[in-house]
Parts: structure tokens; C-alpha cells; sequence
């Protein structure tokens, strides 16, 4: 017999499919991690400058 066929196909098909949602999991944790280093020091800095705009302050 070979030793191929007796290998079910439902042994080897989980570690194909972990190997896939590794690699989904580690591309969606970057793009959330480069949104989020992107996006933070823009949200900073827009509320630094609606806080310290002189029309809001009444300094005009």
C-alpha cells in the first residue's frame, strides 16, 4: 500500500488552513497598526489646533 493514501485529507487540511489565517491575522495587524500610527498624531495635532484656534478662544 502506499503511505500516501492512507493519510486522511482531513489531517492535512487544518494545518493549510491555520497556515492561511496566520498569515490573514498578521496583514490585518499591520494595516491596524499602520492605520493607527498614522491616524493618531493626525487626531493630535487637528485637536491642538481646534483648542488653540483664536476664533474659538474669542481672542479676535
Amino acid at each position: 500500500m502506499d503511505t500516501v493514501s492512507e493519510i486522511p485529507i482531513e489531517a492535512m487540511l487544518p494545518k493549510h488552513i491555520l497556515d492561511i489565517w496566520v498569515i490573514l491575522l498578521i496583514i490585518l495587524a499591520t494595516i491596524v497598526i499602520m492605520t493607527s500610527l498614522l491616524l493618531c498624531p493626525a487626531m493630535v495635532v487637528i485637536i491642538y489646533r481646534m483648542r488653540t484656534h483664536p476664533i474659538l478662544n474669542r481672542a479676535v
